[in-house]
């Protein structure tokens, strides 16, 4: 089992490095979010990138709640962590706080979630 969900999560970021040929290597900035977010087919193609970074949190904390360690944030229940959540999220995050253009959308969106639903 932990060969598998090592493979899936391999695959899924290659899947959406693949996807950001536009982002710097180390991630999908703010000013790049913004801009994928006005452009309808690269708005498709964030929802997925967004839902892939959540499903990573998501992991993470499966992984934390494992070793008995704090979890990175607490959703009610069985969320289904969608591009549209993810997004919704991270829209009135980035509202009520100032980052920089350059600051990276993955790790505002690890903030973002823990405001959302804290443990």
């Amino acid at each position: 089992m932990n060969k598998l969900i090592r493979h899936f999560l391999s695959m899924t970021l290659l899947g959406l490095l693949a996807m950001t040929g536009t982002a710097s290597a180390s991630g999908l900035t703010l000013t790049q979010y913004r801009e994928w977010q006005r452009d309808p087919i690269k708005k498709e193609m964030l929802n997925t990138y967004t839902a892939g970074m959540g499903q990573g949190v998501t992991f993470a904390n499966v992984y934390n709640k494992t070793q008995k360690v704090p979890m990175i944030f607490c959703p009610p229940g069985d969320l289904p962590m969608t591009g549209d959540l993810t997004n919704i999220v991270l829209a009135k995050f980035i509202a009520k706080n100032n980052f920089k253009p350059t600051d990276e959308i993955s790790i505002i969106l690890i903030f973002a979630l823990k405001d959302a639903y804290p443990c």
